[in-house]
């Protein structure tokens, strides 16, 4: 089994160096912390956790709470999550609570049994007295994916998001634009639903309730079977009204609309544009490839993970939002419709 001295002598630096950042200690540049890392690693170093635990009074365990990993969205933010906290030392204990706050309660009751760290959350609803009363416990916490008054947080600008989506359509020619989704998530406003009804304005159309098919906010109820059910039910009804273009609340809810619309007859893109949210990797894979919204998941992870080990190693307790920006990515289900109705 490898060593200390051996990893030093790799790395090039000195013993004292290679223990602090395995120790976890502060005061190392970050250059020299993933080098000692990576040396660690290729030489199979095993640290003796429990050893290390009481000595440093350390578990080495982040929490990771996840409203639903078999969306790739949530399964890629777990990657990056994961990643980043091989390489900082700590191994994480992934919860998935598919949005029940009961399972949310007894996800956070275990990992402080467990005596985590800290944790990263996708709270189920970030109003939820629970949470307050998490905010008073001496564990730091950041919320991720959302924003929240009562933790730091680190997200993304979904109402952004949504207007980007809503010009792309506009400059596309689309003047009937409907959207598929929750308008409330967990007795919120969504800021999806928000940021589309901020595009239709912006661009002096009028918001046509015709265009929408509301789907429930948070899951169970929000799935894809669900989606797909909302949207053969409204076109199943010959009163309603059919936009040339929808935008649908996320990757997965725009593949089931996709499909329900196909199965009516109607041709993406042929006869209909769909959008959808998060770029998650099947919508490069997608017949037709879906244009989308980009979310930096990588960034969320590297953020999210830095400003929670500064909140253990300094107990901090401020609460703070940082807005990522997101970007859209063009592919085949809107830009076709362009091409083909020329």
């Amino acid at each position: 089994m490898a060593t200390m001295e051996e990893i030093a002598e790799k790395a090039g630096v000195s013993q004292a160096t290679v223990s602090r950042v395995i120790n976890g200690y502060q005061g190392v540049s970050e250059k020299k912390k993933k080098l000692v890392m990576d040396w660690a690693r290729k030489l199979d170093y095993q640290l003796n956790m429990t050893a290390q635990s009481l000595k440093n009074n350390k578990s080495y365990l982040i929490g990771l709470i996840i409203s639903d990993i078999s969306n790739p969205y949530f399964a890629e933010i777990v990657h990056a999550v994961e990643k980043e906290a091989t390489r900082n030392g700590y191994n994480i204990i992934i919860c998935n609570t598919e949005s029940n706050i009961q399972r949310e309660k007894e996800a956070i009751n275990s990992l402080r049994s467990r005596q985590v760290e800290g944790i990263l959350l996708v709270p189920a609803n970030k109003n939820a007295a629970h949470l307050r009363s998490l905010q008073q416990k001496n564990l730091p916490v950041v919320v991720i994916t959302q924003f929240s008054k009562l933790f730091t947080s680190v997200a993304v600008d979904h109402v952004k998001g949504s207007e980007l989506i809503i010009k792309h359509l506009v400059d596309l020619g689309h003047t009937k634009i409907g959207y598929i989704g929750p308008d409330k998530y967990s007795g919120c406003k969504e800021d999806k639903f928000e940021g589309f009804k901020k595009g239709i304005k912006n661009s002096n159309l009028n918001l046509d309730s015709d265009y929408i098919i509301k789907t429930a906010g948070g899951l169970p109820e929000l799935s894809s079977q669900d989606v797909f059910k909302k949207v053969t039910s409204f076109l199943k009804t010959s009163d309603k009204k059919i936009a040339t273009a929808y935008f649908a609340y996320n990757d997965l809810a725009a593949f089931e609309a996709i499909k329900a619309f196909e199965d009516f007859g109607y041709e993406v893109p042929l006869d209909i544009a769909i959008a959808g949210f998060d770029n998650t990797s099947l919508s490069k894979i997608n017949r037709p490839s879906l244009t989308t919204i980009s979310q930096p998941i990588k960034t969320i992870g590297h953020l999210a993970f830095e400003i929670l080990l500064e909140k253990i190693s300094k107990s901090e307790s401020d609460t703070e939002s940082i807005v990522l920006s997101p970007s859209l990515i063009i592919r085949d289900s809107t830009l076709m419709y362009e091409k083909i109705n020329k």
